[in-house]
């Protein structure tokens, strides 16, 4: 016997039973409310969206990014001390004449023949050393290599003094970008800092660029003066070779870049 709601009686187990129940369907999903216009198929909906909106927030992130680390090159000291910006390594090492040292045997003299060929001659008060960075450079005498910095690659100073500054490091942008485009977009995005001035940008033979600017500083005791050169080395990398200093001894810096350019050998 059958009655409503689906009870039945088992005459096997005598007693009532009630079918079971089929769950509830499922809620309909719930989708936002599709904008006015959109194709069908949904092909202008939320996800249509979505696709296209990230990539161009990408895009405009990388490009003030970019904008940035151009101007990151440049260390523009306030005085005060820095975090070192990676793990301090060895020191920029002398570079000894050719034929000096403990050990003159052939076997020594001819493994260090390349590099000491390539070593330069350089005017009394400066110095070559060899830095970890992958490259040799005349530095002025007694000067050492500087980890308390925030800007890109490696840094020399006098010990104890921080008026003055030598700056190496590679350029990684694309070859695309012209030497001089990198230095004047470099010099636009410096000029927020107080008392910026670009004094000259001019191109040099071989494919570089250089950029003279002066700005407030405190390290080098009112106007900082800085040379920036973009070079080419002869495997086609590109380096910065910068020096600073104080901007009423602009002679002294002048030199201090004038030794650095002419004495830089990438390994």
């Amino acid at each position: 016997m059958a009655t409503g709601g689906g009870a039945h009686w088992n005459p096997q187990s005598q007693r009532w039973e009630w079918a079971e129940q089929p769950p509830p369907p499922p809620p309909p999903p719930s989708y936002p409310p599709r904008p006015p216009g959109g194709g069908q198929g949904g092909q202008d909906g939320p996800g249509r969206e979505r696709s296209w909106r990230v990539p161009l927030l990408v895009a405009l992130g990388a490009a003030v990014v970019g904008s940035c680390a151009v101007a990151g090159w440049f260390v523009l000291g306030d005085g005060e001390p820095k975090a070192p910006a990676a793990a301090p390594s060895a020191p920029g090492t002398p570079v000894p004449p050719s034929g000096t040292g403990p050990d003159t045997s052939p076997t020594a003299s001819s493994s260090s023949s390349t590099s000491s060929s390539a070593s330069p001659s350089v005017p009394p008060a400066y110095t070559v050393v060899r830095d970890d960075g992958g490259f040799s450079v005349a530095v002025p005498t007694g000067w050492e290599r500087s980890h308390d910095e925030t800007g890109s690659g490696s840094f020399y100073r006098r010990p104890g003094d921080r008026s003055a500054l030598v700056q190496i490091f590679r350029v990684t942008e694309s070859d695309a970008v012209g030497a001089c485009e990198l230095l004047r977009t470099s010099s636009q995005a410096l000029g927020n800092r107080p008392g910026y001035q670009e004094v000259s940008l001019d191109p040099v033979s071989g494919g570089s660029c250089e950029l003279v600017y002066e700005y407030d500083n405190q390290e080098s005791h009112g106007r900082r003066r800085a040379i920036e050169r973009i070079t080419v080395a002869p495997d086609g990398r590109r380096w910065a070779l910068l020096a600073a200093g104080p901007a009423a001894d602009g002679t002294a810096v002048r030199a201090n870049l004038t030794a650095v350019v002419e004495s830089f050998r990438p390994e």
